[in-house]
């Protein structure tokens, strides 16, 4: 056997005897961590065996990397540079070539590379890591204006850059997959180093879009409009990105991207339409990145503002809730401290923003409403929110008063106002106009009209005229909690000397005229039989 045959019989033997062993690692390797650690090490240990002295690896080249993701249509990726362990050993002084342990394996037997690719999968967790590698590439953009701009003035190398250099690459190698491409020793040396402020400003300002919305998410703000603009600015900021990188000679950043993917997919899962820059043919402005920063913190400074209004507002809330309990529990007394609380506390939140028809605030105070003592003066906020209670109540006719409209029943109440007011006019100040108790109480009580002024928007001095008519025999007032009105529409009534009735209670026949018959029955009586006389 020549030396030929022997060596071939050697390979053939060798092949047989490791190819099971490769089989075996290729099937496990993928789902075992440890394992590949090991071959790491195995392969590096036995390249190490083979070279020359190794030679220092500069500063540039030992970025930490990540595969470039692909643009928004989808082409296939170009691949960020990526700096393989030991590549100092590809420009080894004797020329020899030596690969990593995956090319040394490809030796015994080729491993096909997959050609596809897939698109990565990028959750709100990945929000605040894509805003801190963004932030450490602004600075890396600078430092690469700066580094330049150095080596073009003659710098000294050793002094005042290759530190700076390290401690960089030191920070970008604490961050998981933040490859800092712009300070590579491929990467981008644009004439105008300008163009590196406009990538810094630009990553900054997706630093700032991530972070904002990555704050909504975890404060829970269910401001929908809030949520959407936020997404808006974070399509625009990464469509800047997008062209600054492209405009100073770059290819893709992985952040960019994976924010690209996030806004895709975010909008379509919360059915938002982000109406711009999610496309190639509509590019944001990099030049334009101090204003959209400055937008970014506009928005964070108006929801801080919305948290803090809201927090505020569930105190006094609290406090509301507390004192009203406290004069429920003790109904018919007076309680005048815990009303002048809680009117305290409704004057803050009608200050801070809080309409007087809030539904909340009403809720809280109409179980107890009735009990306001007579001799406290509501406040201004107060008197708002009583009359948006009253405009509440009257809109919304209790079951009592509907099936009383439909079915009347004719009490003896009823009956005796009647007889009082029959063929006479009746003024009702307040509430809102109902037809059909309108209807109910002419027809119950036979009156010539009801003249129903509807307290809403208007002053007292509207309502003499018709107070002042001669037919007009007693006067409702329905607005139940206005002791400022109450006493306006009285002069009016002492004026002209009409009773005055006040209705504490609904519309119906039967409240109506009980609430006469209590208030001004002596007095309607008395003229009746001076007139008869």
């Amino acid at each position: 056997m020549n030396s030929n045959e022997e060596r071939e019989s050697i390979s053939i033997d060798l092949w047989t005897a490791v190819k099971p062993l490769i089989d075996h690692l290729q099937r496990l390797a993928p789902g075992d961590n440890e394992l590949r650690k090991h071959l790491r090490g195995l392969g590096e240990t036995l390249l190490a065996l083979g070279q020359e002295p190794v030679i220092e690896l500069p500063a540039e080249e030992s970025v930490a990397t990540t595969p470039a993701s692909p643009p928004e249509t989808g082409e296939p990726a170009k691949s960020e540079p990526v700096t393989q362990p030991y590549a100092s050993y590809n420009r080894n002084l004797n020329g020899h070539h030596v690969g990593s342990v995956r090319e040394t394996l490809r030796v015994l037997r080729p491993v096909p590379t997959p050609a596809t690719w897939r698109a990565p999968t990028v959750t709100d967790a990945d929000l605040p890591l894509i805003a801190e590698r963004c932030r450490l590439k602004a600075e890396g953009a600078r430092w690469s204006a700066t580094r330049q701009r150095l080596l073009r003035e003659g710098a000294d190398y050793d002094a005042q850059i290759e530190p700076q250099d390290r401690d960089i690459i030191a920070r970008a190698k604490m961050l998981p997959e933040c490859f800092l491409w712009m300070c590579h020793r491929d990467g981008p040396s644009p004439s105008d180093l300008e163009q590196y402020e406009e990538l810094a400003g630009s990553f900054e300002a997706a630093a700032a879009a991530a972070l904002l919305i990555d704050q909504i998410i975890n404060t829970q703000n269910d401001d929908h409009d809030l949520f959407a603009h936020a997404l808006d600015l974070a399509a625009e900021a990464q469509s800047a990105l997008r062209v600054a990188i492209t405009e100073i000679g770059g290819n893709t950043d992985s952040d960019q991207y994976k924010l690209f993917q996030w806004l895709k997919t975010t909008g379509a899962e919360r059915q938002i339409l982000i109406r711009r820059y999610m496309r190639k043919d509509d590019p944001a402005d990099p030049l334009a990145w101090q204003a959209l920063q400055e937008r970014v913190q506009q928005l964070g400074e108006r929801m801080n503002s919305t948290r803090e209004r809201t927090k505020r507002q569930r105190g006094l809330f609290s406090k509301v809730r507390y004192h009203l309990k406290l004069i429920e529990a003790n109904r018919g007394q007076e309680r005048i401290y815990d009303w002048q609380k809680v009117m305290e506390a409704i004057d803050e939140l009608i200050a801070d923003g809080l309409p007087p028809s809030n539904r909340e605030l009403r809720d809280c105070v109409l179980p107890v409403a009735e009990e306001l003592p007579e001799t406290v003066e509501p406040s201004k906020a107060m008197s708002l929110v009583l009359r948006e209670l009253e405009q509440f109540i009257t809109a919304r006719p209790t079951k009592a008063e509907s099936d009383e409209v439909l079915t009347p029943i004719i009490t003896e109440d009823v009956r005796k106002a009647a007889d009082l007011l029959r063929g006479r006019a009746v003024v009702l100040i307040g509430g809102l106009k109902r037809p059909q108790a309108a209807e109910a109480l002419t027809n119950a009580l036979e009156l010539s009209e009801l003249i129903w002024v509807e307290g809403r928007d208007q002053t007292y001095e509207l309502f003499e005229p018709d107070v002042a008519r001669p037919d007009v025999d007693v006067v409702l007032l329905a607005i139940r909690w206005s002791r400022h009105g109450f006493g306006e529409v009285k002069a009016f009534c002492d004026k002209y000397d009409k009773p005055l009735v006040r209705l504490p209670g609904g519309y119906s026949p039967n409240q109506v005229a009980f609430h006469i018959m209590s208030q001004v029955a002596e007095r309607l009586s008395n003229k009746s039989a001076a007139l008869v006389f």
